[in-house]
């Protein structure tokens, strides 16, 4: 192949960004080209994403992408998962888009718990049932608003909104729909059963798609028209696992906001043990299964830091910190990450600090000293995980590969070796980007699979390895 170059839009629930890949016979070169900071917006008790000025932000790092490599041919667009929008017949938003963390939805997944129908649930979608959920957070919608049903004519999942906007092309892909707790666990096609337990209208969703398709060209600004738009897996966690080879049998970690913590298998991880774990038999872009654990991840220091005064502002300043933390001792007593007290606190200190003394525990009195807390803890998470993965699958994990926000810290990288006894790889890639651009290369007819494009860009990764301690 030539040198070709495409523009993957990534936005996470904390940082968008815009990256362009140029991908020859030799590897893959990356240059940022736009970076915007994002978060959701409290208007009363409720939280919302102003999916306007990340239309902005888009459209803003698309056009610097053209103006320095004027030879661009295409874009994909990737968010985090199950958020949505519900449009009118004309297309115009006709709810405002939530933000996943929104409590509203909490009693509607406690009634479906305490009706015992969440394995039902689990069963026909291989998801466990959880707050954030599309089809929890639509049960809420339609029960809150039930004339929404006589306005909405459609259901965007976000990223495939995104899209709809530049190109005014619908669909969805795998990848996105099987966040949503909607999807058929056994095909490639939408759980009829769960559809109907929600109450939500079949006629708002599309059936889902395969990525690694273009779509159309962007029709939003002229000076795009010469883009072309490439459906990629929606949901960027897809992206990171989907971008990274794997040698031998890996357990992958994305680590960012949150941490997953899974694998690409051939089946769906189901059963009692699987269903007890929590497991979410997510799928990949081409419609495969991604089996992985959601644990809270760097939330926890994302939202710990603003209660202190001096705040890590540069990557010198980030890497000081995370020294400081290295020559804290092992805490004795560590954050059970799978408390719900932290999944959105107002003072996240306070939420750490109410669960170390009441499992009497030792509290920090600096940054460093929680920042080693929630690395031990998230590094003692992904043990019991993998210990039970592997349970569960009957496999053994030769070595684990961590991508993410999280595959810079040196710290957390080194407590997942040390916790698990396992040599651990991290990529300090936007891996996310990287998978985003191998579908838009697939869907460019550059490459005939995702294998020739590991092999493509092996030569240019560079891992760096924690052995266990």
């Amino acid at each position: 192949m030539s040198k070709t170059t495409v523009a993957a839009i990534d936005f996470g629930a904390t940082s968008g960004r815009v990256i362009v890949g140029q991908i020859t016979p030799e590897g893959l070169e990356l240059t940022e080209t736009h970076r915007f900071q994002n978060a959701f917006s409290t208007i009363g008790s409720r939280n919302y994403w102003d999916v306007g000025r990340l239309l902005k932000e888009a459209l803003e790092g698309l056009e610097e992408s053209l103006r320095l490599f004027p030879e661009l041919r295409s874009c994909g667009i990737d968010t985090w998962g199950v958020d949505h929008a519900i449009t009118s017949r004309e297309g115009r938003l006709a709810f405002p888009v939530h933000a996943y963390r929104d409590e509203r939805t909490t009693p509607v997944m406690k009634r479906i718990q305490a009706r015992g129908e969440n394995r039902r649930l689990f069963d026909l979608t291989g998801l466990p049932t959880v707050k954030y959920n599309t089809g929890i957070q639509l049960a809420e919608t339609l029960e809150a608003f039930p004339g929404i049903t006589g306005v909405g004519e459609k259901l965007f999942m976000l990223p495939e909104y995104f899209t709809y906007l530049l190109t005014g092309k619908e669909g969805c892909d795998y990848s996105f729909a099987s966040t949503t707790q909607l999807m058929d666990v056994h095909s490639k096609s939408w759980s009829q059963e769960a559809m109907a337990y929600f109450g939500i209208p079949p006629e708002w969703l599309g059936q889902p798609e395969p990525a690694g398709v273009i779509i159309g060209n962007v029709t939003t600004r002229k000076p795009l028209e010469s883009l072309e738009v490439a459906r990629v897996p929606g949901h960027d966690t897809s992206c990171a696992f989907e971008a990274i080879p794997r040698d031998g049998n890996s357990l992958i970690v994305s680590s960012g906001t949150w941490m997953l913590v899974g694998g690409i298998t051939e089946k769906p991880c189901l059963g009692d043990e699987a269903f007890a774990l929590g497991v979410s038999n997510e799928r990949t872009g081409n419609g495969g299964y991604r089996p992985n654990k959601i644990l809270l991840g760097l939330w926890m220091l994302e939202r710990l830091i603003p209660s202190f005064e001096q705040r890590p502002q540069t990557d010198a300043e980030w890497s000081s910190l995370i020294s400081a933390a290295t020559e804290r001792p092992l805490p004795p007593v560590l954050i059970d990450t799978s408390d719900e007290a932290l999944f959105n606190p107002r003072d996240m200190r306070a939420a750490i600090d109410r669960q170390l003394k009441a499992s009497n525990g030792t509290i920090p009195d600096d940054l460093p000293g929680y920042l080693a807390l929630i690395c031990a803890s998230l590094g003692a998470s992904v043990r019991d995980t993998a210990l039970r993965l592997e349970s569960i699958l009957n496999k053994t994990f030769e070595n684990i590969v961590i991508v993410g926000g999280g595959a810079k810290n040196s710290l957390l990288c080194q407590m997942i070796a040390d916790f698990s006894g396992k040599q651990v790889t991290s990529y300090n890639l936007e891996a996310t980007s990287v998978g985003n651009m191998a579908y838009q290369l697939l869907a460019l007819g550059e490459i005939g699979s995702l294998e020739a494009f590991h092999d493509l860009i092996r030569p240019s990764l560079s891992g760096k390895v924690y052995q266990p301690r």
